[in-house]
């Protein structure tokens, strides 16, 4: 492809010896699941991020899951969240046995409109479930105001943001629990299924840990003197990091600044070659964007798409149709129009190439074919 959204082989390529090393290390070592590797990637990750604890399992859906169930929610209640995401947030939902809500976004962040959320709440909510879009963070400062009014958890699906910014605190402490994937094509992608659970409260962090892991304290499993047997202290499921994916985002977490410098200046190069063509992404002041995607919106989407893709360029209609419109939800009884501005946004965005794999010259090359497009 001449420019591709994705390029998993050319990011392999270039840390290959530091890849290639944490593999043989765990291969070499023996220990595929109960070993050191997990445990010192979530120290080295909770480091970077900024929060207390984190919490590695094995997906963003599965923290988000666990995230829920550790807070407590359950059938009978009601989670807010926005629908134009993907399946993850309202199968977490479903998952526990609550109920989703859906309220509409903000047209500039494209985020969880913070006023229709606190209108939505009712007597049944029990969480509040803003999602951080393609890369850009919600407004956390007022959705943890929202939440402490109301009496209400906070969880924080940032799995598309790692590394975003607000007021110069990067995501992942301003919730009560923030949820992280690292799938491949992720800012700091594993090479298979990986998530990390985020907080800064010890012992939530210990319940979502238990919940991860069939129930059991890791402790009991590793160390220089683990304790052998089953010992199951709740009722938990297999959801943990494995330590391959674990030692793989070891090796790549020192680059990750570097790809997000990167990501950066990709995205204001976009910003400049593309002005007046588009409705192009900005920045409140004191948010700071982490780019993982540049999303552009305009009413001739369909026909710029097909015209990037007849030249070789890859491009993506994102999250369209929206959630509360997939056929899975029909029986929740949303229809179009019940989310306007959602509906609206899905169906004029465009996800552009962007990435560590891409050089400027390939993004010009993007911006001139898009200006060609619309011609």
């Amino acid at each position: 492809m001449r420019v591709a959204l994705y390029d998993h082989a050319k990011l392999y390529r270039e840390h290959r010896k530091q890849i290639d090393a944490a593999i043989a290390r765990v291969l070499e070592g023996g220990q595929i699941t109960w070993g050191e590797e997990v445990p010192a990637f979530e120290e080295e990750f909770a480091r970077w991020v900024g929060a207390r604890h984190a919490v590695a399992v094995g997906s963003g859906t599965a923290a988000l899951t666990t995230a829920l169930r550790a807070l407590g929610i359950g059938p009978g209640d009601e989670v807010i969240t926005v629908a134009n995401t993907d399946l993850g947030d309202s199968a977490a939902i479903s998952a526990v046995g609550a109920s989703v809500v859906w309220v509409d976004i903000d047209p500039e962040s494209r985020c969880i409109d913070t006023a229709a959320c606190e209108g939505a709440i009712t007597p049944r909510t029990r969480a509040l479930l803003p999602v951080d879009m393609y890369g850009y963070p919600a407004d956390m400062t007022e959705m943890r105001r929202i939440a402490d009014r109301h009496g209400l958890a906070l969880v924080e699906d940032a799995c598309l943001a790692l590394g975003a910014e607000i007021d110069g605190r990067r995501l992942g402490s301003l919730a009560d629990v923030t949820c992280f994937s690292f799938a491949p094509g992720k800012h700091l992608g594993a090479y298979g299924a990986a998530g990390a659970c985020m907080t800064q409260d010890a012992a939530l962090a210990e319940r979502i840990r238990k919940l991860a892991t069939n129930g059991q304290a890791r402790e009991r499993h590793h160390g220089p003197n683990p304790i052998l047997g089953l010992h199951h202290e709740t009722e938990g499921h297999n959801q943990r990091m494995d330590e391959l994916q674990a030692a793989i985002l070891r090796a790549k977490l020192p680059h990750l600044d570097e790809a997000l410098a990167m990501r950066r200046a990709q995205a204001d190069r976009y910003t400049e070659r593309l002005a007046g063509l588009a409705d192009l992404p900005g920045q409140k002041t004191g948010f700071r964007h982490a780019w993982r995607n540049y999303v552009i919106e305009l009413d001739r989407r369909d026909t710029l798409a097909a015209h990037l893709r007849a030249q070789d360029i890859g491009c993506n209609a994102l999250y369209s149709p929206p959630m509360h419109l997939q056929p899975v939800y029909k029986r929740l009884g949303y229809a179009v129009g019940s989310l306007p501005r959602t509906e609206r946004s899905c169906q004029r965005l465009l996800g552009l190439p962007l990435g560590p794999h891409l050089s400027l010259d390939q993004i010009d090359i993007v911006a001139e074919e898009v200006r060609a497009g619309l011609l």
